[in-house]
């Protein structure tokens, strides 16, 4: 096992590498001086270049470069040119609600879209089964930002049930309901077809089908063997959408006014504040590869196959 997870850990050196690369690159192919930006328009010239020299924009590209991979190994992903202070700062304030969101997000999603998957794959090929796959496509066919303004018109401007937008105190149900929904719907559709798909595969299965020839109780064959083999690809499904969704909530956090990282990110957009868009998304971006990693690493403790170096498939093949 500690093989396996070495082999993880330094297959994500690359992909880090990779993402950081990529990000100042596209840093700097953006028009704009961001000394300009953050002295103001008004400022005369030599504050602007006093700004670049201690920016390090005077420096060659290469010389850049290294200074950026150096800052980021260090924790330094610069300084926001509009707010005065450190990215890291701003990302760190951020990100808990982003956080917050995507949990809540994540776990309607488990419990309607697991739960809807089972009971369609008990119901094959009735009305149920349809039915729920019906609402699966379109929870994953609607678009996020419509439908936290149809929630918001619903339940906040019509009935008056719950604020249209805003943080709350804490963990505030009411202000985080809409939000959680509007941003759970594409993924619980996901884990309703995921979920489906895995039991019906598994149930057909020749273990399943022997263990009920001995006369072994559906619950024991349902829960012992059924679920453990169905979870594998739930597993990948469930890490990649919690990844995605720490990244993705933009539109909902913009929508719902929530103040997240994605909404930051957004903001730092319309202003041209470019660290804290880089900063942002390169924090983003290791979230989602060490949520991949762990999916790794609950892929090995469910299948122990997996941890074999030369493994390619479910079926075991070399």
């Amino acid at each position: 096992m500690l093989s396996f997870i070495a082999r993880r850990l330094l297959s994500l050196v690359p992909v880090l590498w990779g993402i950081a690369t990529l990000v100042f690159a596209l840093m700097y192919v953006v028009p704009g001086d961001p000394a300009r930006l953050m002295a103001g328009q008004h400022a005369d010239q030599e504050t602007i270049e006093i700004l670049r020299r201690k920016m390090g924009l005077d420096r060659p590209l290469l010389a850049r470069y290294g200074m950026f991979l150096s800052n980021l190994a260090r924790g330094d992903l610069g300084y926001s040119y509009r707010q005065r202070r450190p990215v890291a700062a701003v990302v760190f304030e951020r990100f808990p609600a982003t956080l917050k969101l995507a949990v809540a997000s994540i776990l309607i999603a488990l419990v309607f879209g697991v739960s809807a998957g089972i009971l369609s794959s008990r119901f094959h090929g009735r009305f149920l089964d349809h039915g729920v796959m019906f609402l699966s496509l379109l929870g994953i066919s609607t678009p996020v930002f419509w439908l936290g303004l149809m929630l918001i018109v619903v339940f906040s401007v019509w009935l008056g049930w719950l604020p249209v937008g805003g943080y709350g105190e804490g963990w505030s149900f009411r202000h985080l309901l809409l939000p959680a929904v509007s941003l759970s719907a594409i993924s619980t559709g996901y884990f309703a077809r995921i979920t489906r798909s895995s039991f019906l595969e598994v149930q057909r299965s020749e273990f399943v089908l022997a263990a009920r020839a001995r006369g072994i109780p559906e619950y024991r064959i349902v829960g012992r063997h059924v679920m453990r083999n169905a979870a594998i690809p739930l597993v990948t499904v469930v890490g990649t959408n919690l990844a995605g969704l720490l990244g993705g909530s933009v539109a909902t956090e913009t929508v719902f006014a929530w103040p997240g990282l994605g909404r930051a990110i957004y903001d730092a957009i319309l202003v041209r504040d470019l660290p804290v868009v880089e900063g942002g998304v390169i924090f983003l971006a290791f979230v989602f590869v060490m949520a991949n990693l762990v999916i790794d690493l609950l892929y090995g403790w469910i299948d122990p196959r997996v941890r074999l170096p030369g493994y390619r498939g479910a079926g075991g093949e070399l």
